[in-house]
C-alpha cells in the first residue's frame, strides 16, 4: 500500500552498550497471530476488502484484462467467492509465502492495494476457516486454511487435479445464513466507489451496486460531493464521515485528528477546510501511498505527512470549485441563466461551502451573490412583487389551481418567467398566469413585477440589471391575454349559480347564536367570478371563503369563535391600507363551495398560509431566530436541554459573566446568541404562530416551505448536542446556578466561574 521509507538511520552510541534485536518466539507466535487476525471492527466488510483487494492486485501484477469474479451469497448459495485471473499459486507458494503472516512482495511498489501481508486470513476473523483454490501449473489445487484447537493456523491441501481454467486464485468463504442480508449490504457499501474498469463482475446477481449520485466533482474525479445518504449524528462520529479513498477503498476520514493550523495561515481558509473534512458526503480520492494506513486497513494513521498530503489537497480543492463555479456561471447566456446557474452550484454545496463563496461570483462583471432579486427595504408599497404558481389538482379546471402570494423576493428558476405590470390593474393576473400555464405545461411559477414609482423602476433597471435578462424569460402584463373561464360545464352539472346564497362574517364582534355571525351578501357568485373589476375585500383579485353549514364552521376542528379570531389576527398584523386589512371573509354552503371558481376565490386556511409566509418573508431576521427555536423544539433531544436549562441559563442570559475572556471560537461563546433566541425563546410570537400554522397538517409541504426560505444554515442537532456538552466538559457548571443568581452575587463569583472554564480548556 505505502512503499516504506528505506531511509539509513545513524544511531551515535558513546559507549559500546549490550544490545539484542527484537524477536517473538515460536510458542508465542500463535497469540501474536491471534492479534493479527482480530483487529477488525467489522469483520464482514474487512472479508470482503481484503480478499477483493488481493484478487484485485493479483490481476494488477499478471496483466490481466479480465475482471474479478465474486459471488454474493444467497440462501441457495452461502459461499461469498472471490474469482481473480492472476497467476495463482504453487504448493511451494502456499505453503511458503501463503502460510506468513506479515509476508508480502508488494512493499517496493505503490502499485498494489495489499502492503501488510495479514489481510489474506481476514475470513479467519469471521469464522474458523475458508477454502483457497489455485489455478496453477495445469492444475487446480484446494487448500483449508482454518485455526484449530490450540490457536494455531494450518493450511491443509484438500485435492488437486488437472485443469484448462484460467490461472488464479479463488477464495471462499462460508456465510451464515443470518448474515446474509448484512453480508450484502457490506457489499453495497464497499464497491461503490470502484470505477467501471475496476468494478467485478457479480455472478448470479444483477444491479447489486448502486453508486451514489455525485453533483459536484473535479474535472478529473479526484474530489467529489454526493446526495446526503443518511444524516449526520454528533454522538457517533463515525456512523458518517468524509471519506479518503485510496486504491479504490474508502477510508472515513477523522476531521478532529488533521491539524490544518499547521499548513495553512488564513484563518477564513482554516474553517472551510475544517468544515468540509467534517462533511459526510465530501469524498477525496488520492494516489496509492500518499496517505498511511491503520494495519487493519479500516482507518488512516494521521502522521504529519498524512495531514500535511491531506490539507494540501483541500487548498487545491477550494480553488477547483471556485474555478468550476466561475466557469459554469461563464457560459451562462444572460443574467437569468447565470442566477440559475448560481442556484444550481451553491445548492449542490454543504452550506459551510456555501458561505465560503459568498460574493465571489461574477458574470459580466455583476456580481452574482443570489439566485433572484430582492426587495430593497423600504419598498413595500412601491414595489409590489406577486408569486403565482402551478398547483396540480384534478378537480380543477385543466387539471390544476393557481395560487397567488405577495412576496419579498422573485427567483430565476428553469421552470420560471417575470411578468412585468405595465397596465394600471392587477385585477385578473392569476387568468393571465392561466394562459401562461396552459401554453407550457413546464411552467409553475411567474412572477408578477409592479413598480408603482420611478424609484422602483430605477431598481430594476440599475440595481437589477433586467437589460441583461433576455426575452425568453420576461412578459408584459399588457401582451397576456387572459384565460376566460368556462362556467358552462359547472352549471350544467350542480344547476344555476344566481341565486346562491351567500353570507358575511362580521368584523364587529361575535353573539350569541350562530347566525350572529353572519351577514347577508347581497351579490350572488356568478356576479362575483365574472366581475372584472376589483371586487371590494378581495385579496389579489380572490375572495376569502369557509364552508359552513347550519352557520356553523363545516370543519371539525374549527368552531365560530376560533374562525373569527383567525380572520381578527390577520387583519390585525396586516400592513395598513393593505388588502389583508379589510378582506371580507364570506361563508359559503358546503354543498355550494365546488361551484366556486379557484380563479375568484380561495379558502381562509390557504389564505391564512399565504398570508403567514409572506409575513415570515416580511419579518425575514425576526422569522429566521424563531425557526431556530422551532428546529430546537423539534429536535430529540429537547427534553434533555430542558432538563439541563436551569444549570445553564445564567451563563447565556447574565451579562456579569466575562465571556469576553474567551475565544470567539469557543463551545460556550459561538452558542450564546443561538441559546438566547432558540431555548429561552425572546422571540415574536407572531413569527411563532406563523412558522407553526406552516408545519401544519393544513398546508402542503409546509415544512420543506419553512426549510427553503428560512434555512440560515443552523444545525439545531448539532446545537442541543454541544450545549449539552457543556457540563460534561465542565462539571461543575452543574452547581453554578444556585451561586450566581442572586443580585447581591459579587463579580468575583463570576470572574471564578470564567477562571474555572479556561482552567478545563488547558487542562
Amino acid at each position: 500500500m505505502i512503499v516504506a521509507d528505506n531511509k539509513s538511520k545513524k544511531i551515535v552510541q558513546s559507549h559500546d552498550f549490550d544490545a539484542v534485536t527484537c524477536t517473538i518466539d515460536a510458542e508465542d507466535m500463535r497469540y501474536v497471530a491471534s492479534l493479527l487476525r482480530n483487529n477488525y471492527s467489522n469483520t464482514q466488510l474487512a472479508v470482503i476488502r481484503e480478499i477483493s483487494a488481493n484478487a484485485v492486485d493479483a490481476n494488477t501484477e499478471a496483466k490481466s484484462k479480465r475482471k474479478i469474479e465474486i459471488s454474493i451469497p444467497s440462501k441457495l448459495n452461502t459461499n461469498f467467492c472471490v474469482r481473480d485471473f492472476g497467476n495463482g499459486l504453487s504448493q511451494e507458494d502456499v505453503f511458503g509465502l501463503y502460510s506468513k503472516y506479515g509476508k508480502s512482495t508488494k512493499r517496493n511498489s505503490n502499485d498494489y492495494v495489499g502492503f501488510f501481508g495479514i489481510g489474506r486470513f481476514s475470513p479467519l476473523a469471521y469464522g474458523d476457516n475458508f477454502t483457497c483454490v489455485s489455478y496453477h501449473g495445469g492444475l487446480k489445487s484446494s487448500y483449508n486454511i482454518f485455526v484449530d484447537e490450540h490457536d494455531d493456523t494450518k493450511i491443509v491441501k484438500l485435492h488437486e487435479e488437472p485443469t484448462n481454467e484460467p490461472t488464479g486464485l479463488e477464495v471462499q468463504v462460508a456465510i451464515s445464513e443470518s448474515d446474509i442480508e448484512s453480508f450484502r449490504d457490506n457489499c453495497k457499501k464497499f464497491f461503490k466507489f470502484f470505477s467501471d474498469k475496476d468494478m467485478p463482475k457479480f455472478k448470479g446477481i444483477d444491479n447489486l451496486i448502486v453508486k451514489p449520485k455525485v453533483i459536484l466533482e473535479g474535472k478529473d474525479g479526484d474530489w467529489f460531493f454526493t446526495e446526503q445518504e443518511s444524516s449526520y449524528n454528533y454522538y457517533a462520529r463515525s456512523y458518517e464521515k468524509a471519506k479518503v479513498i485510496m486504491g479504490r477503498v474508502a477510508y472515513p476520514l477523522d476531521a478532529s485528528s488533521i491539524n490544518v493550523k499547521n499548513y495553512v495561515q488564513d484563518d477564513r481558509q482554516i474553517k472551510v477546510i475544517e468544515s468540509v473534512l467534517e462533511e459526510s458526503n465530501f469524498h477525496l480520492r488520492v494516489p496509492l501511498g500518499c496517505v498511511k494506513l491503520h494495519h487493519s486497513r479500516e482507518a488512516l494513521e494521521y502522521n504529519k505527512p498524512t495531514q500535511k498530503f491531506i490539507v494540501q489537497r483541500m487548498v487545491e480543492v477550494m480553488q477547483e470549485v471556485k474555478a468550476i463555479a466561475s466557469e459554469k456561471l461563464s457560459d451562462s447566456k444572460d443574467l437569468y441563466e447565470a442566477k440559475a446557474n448560481y442556484a444550481r452550484i451553491i445548492n449542490s454545496l454543504p452550506h459551510t461551502l456555501q458561505r465560503a463563496f459568498e460574493g465571489s461570483f461574477e458574470w459580466q462583471g455583476i456580481k452574482i451573490d443570489s439566485f433572484g432579486f430582492s426587495r430593497p427595504y423600504g419598498m413595500t408599497d412601491t414595489l409590489i412583487l406577486t408569486e403565482t404558481t402551478r398547483e396540480n389538482d384534478s378537480d380543477a379546471r385543466n387539471g390544476f389551481r393557481v395560487r397567488s402570494s405577495k412576496t419579498t423576493r422573485i427567483n430565476c428558476r428553469d421552470d420560471g418567467l417575470f411578468i412585468i405590470q405595465d397596465i394600471s390593474s392587477s385585477h385578473g393576473n392569476n387568468l393571465r398566469a392561466r394562459t401562461l400555464f396552459n401554453e407550457d405545461e413546464n411552467l409553475q411559477v411567474v412572477y408578477f413585477i409592479n413598480a408603482l414609482t420611478d424609484d422602483a423602476q430605477a431598481t430594476i433597471d440599475n440595481e437589477w440589471h433586467f437589460d441583461k435578462i433576455s426575452d425568453k424569460y420576461i412578459r408584459y402584463t399588457s401582451k397576456v391575454v387572459k384565460e376566460k373561464p368556462d362556467y358552462s360545464g359547472v352549471r350544467k352539472s350542480n344547476g344555476s349559480r344566481a341565486h346562491i346564497p351567500l353570507f358575511e362574517m362580521r368584523q364587529d364582534g361575535n353573539g350569541y347564536r350562530n347566525i350572529d355571525y353572519w351577514k347577508s351578501v347581497n351579490d350572488d357568485i356568478a356576479t362575483l367570478q365574472e366581475n372584472d373589476e376589483k371586487i371590494e375585500g378581495s385579496v389579489n383579485g380572490k375572495l376569502v371563503y369557509i364552508p359552513i353549514k347550519n352557520y356553523k364552521i363545516d370543519y371539525d376542528d374549527y368552531a365560530l369563535e376560533q374562525v373569527y379570531n383567525i380572520a381578527k389576527r390577520i387583519r390585525k398584523r396586516a400592513e395598513e391600507d393593505s388588502e389583508e386589512k379589510s378582506f371580507r371573509l364570506i361563508g359559503v354552503r358546503t354543498s355550494d363551495v365546488s361551484k366556486l371558481d379557484s380563479d375568484s376565490w380561495i379558502n381562509l386556511f390557504d389564505f391564512l398560509a399565504d398570508s403567514c409566509k409572506q409575513y415570515l418573508q416580511d419579518h425575514i431576521d425576526n422569522a429566521k431566530d424563531s425557526y431556530k427555536e422551532f428546529l430546537v423544539e423539534s429536535s430529540k433531544y429537547i427534553a434533555n436541554l430542558r432538563c439541563s436549562r436551569k444549570q445553564l441559563e445564567p451563563l447565556f442570559n447574565n451579562a456579569k459573566f466575562p465571556l469576553n475572556k474567551l475565544n470567539d471560537d469557543h463551545l460556550i461563546v459561538r452558542n450564546k446568541r443561538d441559546y438566547q433566541i432558540a431555548v429561552l425563546n425572546d422571540n415574536s410570537r407572531e413569527c411563532t404562530y406563523c412558522i407553526n400554522y406552516i408545519n401544519s397538517k393544513r398546508v402542503k409541504n409546509g415544512a420543506k416551505w419553512l426549510e427553503f426560505h428560512l434555512d440560515c444554515g443552523f444545525d439545531a442537532e448539532q446545537f442541543v448536542s454541544e450545549i449539552l456538552s457543556i457540563t460534561k466538559q465542565y462539571p461543575l457548571l452543574k452547581v453554578m446556578h444556585d451561586s450566581v443568581c442572586s443580585y447581591r452575587t459579587e463579580q468575583e463569583t463570576f470572574d471564578d466561574w470564567i477562571d474555572y472554564i479556561l482552567l478545563c480548556d488547558n487542562n
